[in-house]
């Protein structure tokens, strides 16, 4: 069980319906505030930090909430992401 707040439920939620899409910070905030008192775009920075902490926390230290560097976010299956495991041969 994850306890989010409800910023943190909406950006989980925006992330959820756009699976595999890298969202930009000015989609989350027009998601989360639909223009009225926006904050500054570092709030969100702040936010998917919190919830990739509660996230891994949850999830046995898996990270699903990917950095696309100068873009934005996307949610991601960990087994997406993962390098494969080296197998060994038994002797």
């Amino acid at each position: 069980r994850v306890h989010l707040t409800g910023k943190e439920y909406q950006m989980l939620e925006l992330l959820s319906l756009r699976k595999g899409t890298t969202l930009t910070k000015e989609m989350f905030l027009n998601h989360l505030y639909g223009g009225m008192d926006e904050p500054e775009l570092k709030i969100i920075d702040v936010f998917i930090c919190k919830l990739r902490k509660k996230l891994a926390t949850a999830a046995g230290g898996k990270h699903y909430i990917e950095t696309v560097w100068g873009r934005g976010y996307v949610l991601r299956d960990p087994s997406e992401t993962a390098a494969p495991a080296p197998v060994s041969a038994a002797a």
